[in-house]
């Protein structure tokens, strides 16, 4: 059962990108293993009904909650005012060539400057690409093969062997395995002609090296060939290069096509310019920038709401839809007070924002009132997020068994279910 949880994990999640606040200090994840331990010292024993829902149910729940107190942790300071819905956001004239992303204080008044970005060059790997060898045929005969590979200050040793009249394909897809089990920040494939004939190539993870190569390959004197030559591995198709791109004039130059600027912004480079065609990038208007901050919090929210109904219809038999009243009874605590500052309330718990009645609070000056409200929301809400994180089955559709022993309890955070603690830290 578990190996089929972490399965869809993997393919419904295990790509998305790791925020920062995915991180913990040590007694930030000691807080949660103690809450852990107190819910499991008064969890009753349950039956899982329909396991292969609750599996999936369960992850994206904690997903799901892991994403809004992310969104709700970007839009917090220090002291959990509202000056977290203020932050400043990069905005870029052409997102296909220059994507801007604001990473420095939000009291920069320089920030406020627009800079114009020429992108002349994208940075570049190292690929090389071996000889097209007939498949069927063999380019080396039976022996033990040995080959270097330098990266930087380490040598690398590679040996495979090769049996008799293995063909070319067999000791080319050989290769391949070598490097991509290897996990130096080199990968290989094999590619085919039009003739059907095959050839290694290799490419290096990184890009740019100040015009030197990242990787070389070299003979190894215990082999019984010369791999290289053999295959043709060491020819050099692409050289390693760095991005070349102009700021307000003055020219740069990057290792990588991320990079930062003037520790004020956060560049990743997709396309070379069009001509002499800038890429202007700067800081987004207040009220757009509010507007945006306020949307991706509300975003977050519904998109668990939006989980909480889905299982509410699937479960509609039972009457299970915890999760449904936890999430009603937060919006029906702030609904008096969100709604004139901006923010409905429908009835199944989704929130919409009124972009016009936010700018023109904005205008008459009670923007901050509008916000301090959505602030309490947002702090109810990353508690319930809190909730569901430590103990998702608490919502999922189960038959009571028995009551724990009101003697002796448990400590292990494990023992009332396996899926009590896990993937806690998006990790696996």
């Amino acid at each position: 059962m578990i190996s089929s949880a972490y399965n869809y994990y993997l393919s419904t999640y295990g790509r998305q990108q790791v925020s920062k606040y995915d991180s913990h200090k040590r007694s930030e994840l000691r807080s949660v293993y103690n809450n852990m331990l107190k819910v499991n010292r008064k969890t009753p024993l349950y039956k899982i009904l329909d396991a292969e829902n609750v599996q999936k149910y369960a992850i994206d729940l904690k997903e799901s909650a892991r994403a809004l107190k992310n969104v709700a942790s970007s839009l917090t300071d220090e002291n959990g005012s509202i000056s977290g819905f203020l932050k400043k956001k990069a905005v870029s004239s052409n997102t296909a060539i220059v994507e801007a992303e604001y990473i420095g204080g939000d009291d920069d008044a320089n920030a406020l400057e627009q800079l114009n970005v020429l992108v002349h060059s994208l940075a570049a790997s190292q690929i090389n690409e071996g000889k097209y060898l007939n498949p069927s045929q063999s380019a080396l005969s039976k022996g033990s093969y040995f080959f270097d590979m330098n990266i930087g200050e380490y040598t690398y040793e590679f040996s495979f062997g090769v049996g008799e009249n293995e063909d070319n394909e067999s000791i080319q897809n050989k290769i391949i395995r070598l490097f991509n089990r290897a996990g130096i920040g080199v990968t290989a494939k094999r590619v085919a002609d039009e003739a059907g004939n095959g050839a290694v190539v290799l490419e290096s993870m990184s890009t740019g090296n100040g015009g030197s190569r990242i990787f070389t390959l070299l003979n190894n004197e215990k082999s019984d060939g010369d791999v290289i030559q053999a295959l043709g591995i060491g020819n050099v198709k692409q050289e390693p290069s760095d991005a070349e791109f102009s700021i307000d004039g003055v020219e740069h130059r990057a290792p990588e096509n991320t990079f930062t600027v003037q520790h004020r912004y956060k560049f990743t480079i997709h396309n070379i310019s069009h001509g002499d065609e800038s890429v202007k990038v700067g800081i987004k208007e207040d009220i757009d920038s509010i507007l945006e901050n306020v949307e991706e919090l509300i975003e977050s929210y519904n998109h668990m709401v939006d989980l909480a109904v889905q299982n509410s219809e699937r479960d509609a038999a039972t009457g299970d839809d915890k999760l449904m009243r936890d999430l009603n009874s937060v919006a029906s605590y702030y609904k008096s007070s969100l709604e004139p500052a901006g923010f409905k309330v429908s009835d199944d718990g989704h929130v919409t924002v009124d972009e016009a009645l936010l700018i023109q609070s904005a205008r008459e000056g009670s923007l901050n009132e509008s916000l301090e409200k959505l602030n309490s929301f947002k702090k109810a809400v990353v508690a319930k997020a809190d909730d569901i994180s430590i103990n998702p089955m608490k919502y999922v559709n189960k038959k009571l068994i028995a009551y724990p022993n009101p003697i002796k309890t448990f400590n292990s955070p494990y023992m009332s279910s396996i899926y009590s603690g896990m993937m806690f830290s998006g990790y696996i």
